[in-house]
């Protein structure tokens, strides 16, 4: 991962689009990028992690550095707008629900921590089925294509990243089973 030129030009594009993002809404000179391509272990995946800050200018608000970042670059690539164009025809209108939002707090302080949503599940009951056992499952995981990207390569990372929540919402469902048995 970290001598990978397509994973390297790809968190430097995010970087790139957040610097950007941020600089609208931060006091000249403040963003900056203290970890830049580093590498972060977890149990299933490795991840590169880029952390990028900057001093928001008082005239705005923890909403403003929002509406500033979002759509998220990593999910988009970019130019952003288009992207985002592109892949609603490509996903044929589907919203996405939480998968690629935003999930955090922002105290009234106006301090504030936020993620982009990534790997998700949303299990809910199905609405076709009578069965109050039966349940409709949405998993959201993907990847970045990039001049540089392997198709079949894209499609195993997708599944690698999906197979955790995959098997966490077998774990649930089974367990849920067999409540009442």
């Amino acid at each position: 991962l970290r001598t990978s030129v397509k994973n390297r030009a790809e968190n430097l594009m995010i970087v790139d689009l957040l610097r950007n993002d941020l600089s609208r809404v931060c006091e000249p000179g403040s963003v900056h990028v203290p970890k830049l391509m580093g590498i972060e272990s977890f149990a299933t995946v490795h991840q590169m992690v880029s952390t990028i800050r900057g001093i928001v200018d008082p005239k705005y608000t923890a909403i403003d550095v929002i509406a500033a970042s979002f759509p998220g670059g990593s999910m988009t690539g970019a130019p952003k707008l288009r992207s985002v164009d592109i892949l609603d025809d490509l996903e044929l209108g589907n919203r996405r629900g939480p998968y690629s939002g935003c999930l955090g707090y922002i105290s009234l302080s106006g301090a504030m921590d936020m993620n982009i949503v990534i790997r998700t599940a949303v299990v809910a009951p199905d609405r076709l089925s009578n069965d109050e056992k039966s349940w409709e499952v949405a998993i959201g995981a993907g990847g970045a294509i990039t001049a540089l990207s392997e198709s079949d390569d894209e499609f195993d990372e997708m599944l690698l990243k999906a197979s955790a929540i995959k098997k966490s919402v077998k774990e649930w469902y089974n367990n849920e089973s067999t409540k009442d048995s």
